[in-house]
């Protein structure tokens, strides 16, 4: 291997830079905004091969054309400098929900968002000690039901419904953030592990759910336990993460004494409601516990179908499914002189946008001319 090969983290000053511009997070702002190289080359006044120079390293931008990137990707100049830890969306490997749908260019948006993530939770514990990441080793060959299994123990999580999961996940050191839509399309949910910390992101089309909201999440645990080595993305694997989630929302031996002999839609709400799991997946741990036939879970679908109100149970209204782990540690950081300013300034953001990664709103009123 090359010496001056690309690491996944790096610190500023390892292998080489040019100046005081480090060519990598120019991708990461232009990538994470969308822009391709050749409309940022024309809102900036400079070819898109200057771009493409820049990003590569054989050359350095002038003062006033960092001045006018900086402009056009909505960041501080000084976000393009030298001297902060840095993921490099090259190297970060990532488990993405939408195969088919999400094009590269998508996911390496949301492998953008991902790193700016990371690097909020990483500046966040140079004033808070967050939970440490705590998953299990899960040996090579493990069923996901297994594994299910595995964690409920490694976690000593009691028998019966996860309650809070997000909550929970958190606790045990996994960053939980759930995006806009417009941020990163066409990418429902998707998992990473940078400098082992575990990240999960999802979006509104997963989140405005509650048991789809809770599914996904399993999922990408499922994920982050079975395929840390995984670099090809199938449906096998995607199967893989599904009956991860499926037994470790509803293990085996609790459905078998709380599911109905029959298929009953009314019972299975019930029965949803207090394990957090939609009665989609109940039909389905039916059929897989031989108490019903594909055709007649087929039916039970149709009928789901019609009745299924979209806007029921949103997540809002289950405490402990909403994300709150970056939120609280950046209130503690506040309590301790160190607020959303002095975030902004380490990660060479606006406040707005800080708040934006937090996940809470910015309060201040907006000037209007009338």
């Amino acid at each position: 291997m090359r010496e001056d090969t690309p690491s996944l983290f790096e610190f500023s000053g390892s292998g080489q830079t040019h100046g005081r511009f480090e060519p990598a997070r120019l991708t990461q702002a232009r990538v994470r905004a969308g822009v391709s190289k050749t409309d940022l080359a024309a809102e900036v006044g400079v070819s898109a091969a200057a771009i493409g120079q820049y990003e590569a390293g054989v050359n350095s931008p002038r003062p006033d054309v960092l001045d006018s990137l900086a402009r056009a990707l909505n960041v501080r100049p000084g976000f393009f400098g030298i001297g902060r830890p840095l993921a490099r969306i090259d190297t970060v490997n990532a488990h993405f929900r939408s195969l088919r749908s999400a094009r590269v260019s998508d996911r390496q948006k949301a492998l953008a968002t991902a790193a700016m993530v990371w690097e909020l939770t990483f500046a966040l514990e140079r004033y808070v000690k967050l939970p440490e990441a705590d998953l299990p080793a899960v040996t090579t060959g493990t069923s996901p039901a297994d594994a299910a299994v595995l964690l409920r123990r490694h976690w000593e999580l009691p028998d019966g419904p996860v309650k809070h999961l997000v909550a929970t996940a958190e606790s045990r050191g996994i960053v939980v953030a759930v995006r806009p839509l417009g941020e990163i399309d066409a990418v429902d949910a998707f998992s990473v592990v940078i400098l082992d910390r575990p990240i999960i992101i999802t979006t509104p089309r997963r989140s405005e759910n509650v048991f789809r909201h809770r599914f996904s999440i399993a999922h990408e645990i499922g994920h982050l336990l079975l395929h840390t080595d995984c670099v090809e993305h199938s449906a096998a694997i995607e199967k893989e993460a599904d009956e991860f989630a499926a037994a470790f929302l509803t293990p085996s031996s609790s459905m078998d004494a709380a599911l109905p002999q029959r298929l009953d839609l009314a019972a299975l709400d019930r029965l949803g409601r207090t394990w957090g799991v939609s009665p989609h997946s109940l039909i389905r741990r039916m059929v897989e516990r031989g108490r019903t036939t594909e055709s007649s879970a087929r039916r039970a679908y149709q009928r789901l179908a019609v009745l299924d109100d979209p806007d029921a149970d949103p997540t809002s209204s289950y405490a402990g499914e909403v994300p709150t782990l970056l939120r609280k540690a950046a209130e503690l950081a506040g309590d301790n002189g160190a607020g959303i300013p002095a975030l902004a300034d380490v990660l060479k953001l606006s406040t707005s946008q800080v708040r934006d990664l937090l996940g809470t709103a910015d309060q201040r009123p907006v000037l209007r001319i009338v």
